[in-house]
């Protein structure tokens, strides 16, 4: 049973627990940092950074050029919307997370909103019509929704998006590490996640993916420690997707994703995916006939790996008493699974909320 102090931990979705090889992986980079200081910080800049870059191209199927080592998805949507003319026509979803609305809001875009009219099913022929009669500009987007779970087809928009033009931007954070992602089939313009959750890779990080037509047609405006290069001699600012990296690297946390995507990639994405899958749907099996109130359909349909639930009698209260770790936010508790969980992790949570409603 995945016991962590005692708790039944089902909460990957809002921090992603970090595995003993990755912690080493931290501990020797402060060990080395404590005893070499300033020799070590450039060794890891000469060798380590485009390590890093190499293999986080390797794991979303993109090429190293098309990277950039970010802080968290905040960080780059807000110094991406500044490349932006400020013109575009934007799709976004009104639930959608906030991080993600938000930089188009205060930056006074025109936009069209989309709604879900059963609160879990977003309006799928809406969005590909506004695509398809260019409606709109650009479709901003998060693959999983936070408040839902419901999982977007995002290789399907993609194709439709690049077929007519249209700008597609997508929030990976609630599904890169759990759910395979290869920027080949996806044809995306702009993929972001921040790697807290599905990654296991802690706080601090995040990964931005560019097309090289996006950074043809929006040049950034904006510029980091990597945005100067040496050219014949002289420090030049040469924009490229690099110019949205902060001044400096966050080392230690860059070392840590390292060791995380080496782990997911030990494993293999695609079992993840499919152990997830599994557990969340042997977990709505197993509820369905309880008298709770469920956000979304009973299967797995259109499902990342996590379930949401009115918080109704006490319910968030009672999942705690019981040592199950769970979010529970504005009424709502979310369950997810990762690839560390197992059966008997989802049948410790089944039998709680028997005990409670059954």
């Amino acid at each position: 049973m995945d016991q962590h102090f005692g708790n039944t931990y089902l909460n990957t979705a809002a921090t992603g627990l970090l595995e003993p090889q990755v912690i080493e992986a931290a501990n020797k980079f402060y060990s080395q940092l404590s005893v070499r200081g300033s020799s070590f910080a450039e060794q890891w800049r000469m060798e380590e950074e485009p390590a890093v870059r190499a293999i986080i191209a390797s794991f979303i199927g993109a090429q190293p050029r098309n990277i950039a080592m970010v802080p968290n998805f905040s960080w780059a949507l807000n110094g991406l919307v500044q490349s932006l003319k400020g013109t575009e026509k934007v799709m976004l979803y009104r639930q959608d997370y906030p991080s993600l609305t938000e930089p188009f809001k205060i930056n006074n875009f025109n936009i069209k909103w989309i709604e879900a009219e059963d609160g879990f099913t977003l309006p799928i022929e809406q969005i590909k019509q506004s695509i398809a009669n260019k409606e709109i500009d650009i479709l901003a987007i998060s693959h999983v929704q936070y408040n839902t779970g419901y999982k977007l087809d995002i290789e399907e928009i993609g194709v439709l998006c690049n077929v007519h033009g249209v700008l597609f931007i997508v929030d990976a954070t609630q599904s890169l590490g759990a759910i395979e992602a290869d920027m080949g089939r996806l044809q995306a313009g702009v993929f972001i996640a921040s790697n807290y959750k599905w990654m296991n890779a802690g706080f601090g990080t995040g990964i931005m993916y560019m097309s090289d037509s996006f950074l043809e047609k929006y040049t950034p405006v904006v510029g980091g420690n990597n945005s100067y290069k040496n050219h014949e001699g002289a420090m030049m600012y040469l924009p490229s997707v690099q110019s949205y990296e902060p001044g400096h690297p966050n080392m230690s946390g860059l070392t840590i994703l390292q060791a995380a995507i080496r782990h997911k990639m030990q494993l293999g994405i695609q079992n993840v995916e499919k152990n997830n899958h599994r557990l969340t749907a042997l977990l709505l099996d197993e509820i369905k006939e309880l008298p709770i109130h469920l956000i979304g359909p009973y299967t797995m349909a259109d499902r990342a790996p996590m379930i949401l639930l009115r918080d109704e009698d006490g319910l968030s209260a009672w999942l705690k008493q019981h040592n199950i770790v769970a979010t529970n936010r504005n009424g709502i508790v979310r369950i997810s699974t990762h690839y560390h969980n197992t059966d008997a992790d989802v049948m410790q949570l089944v039998g709680c909320l028997y005990r409670k409603y059954g």
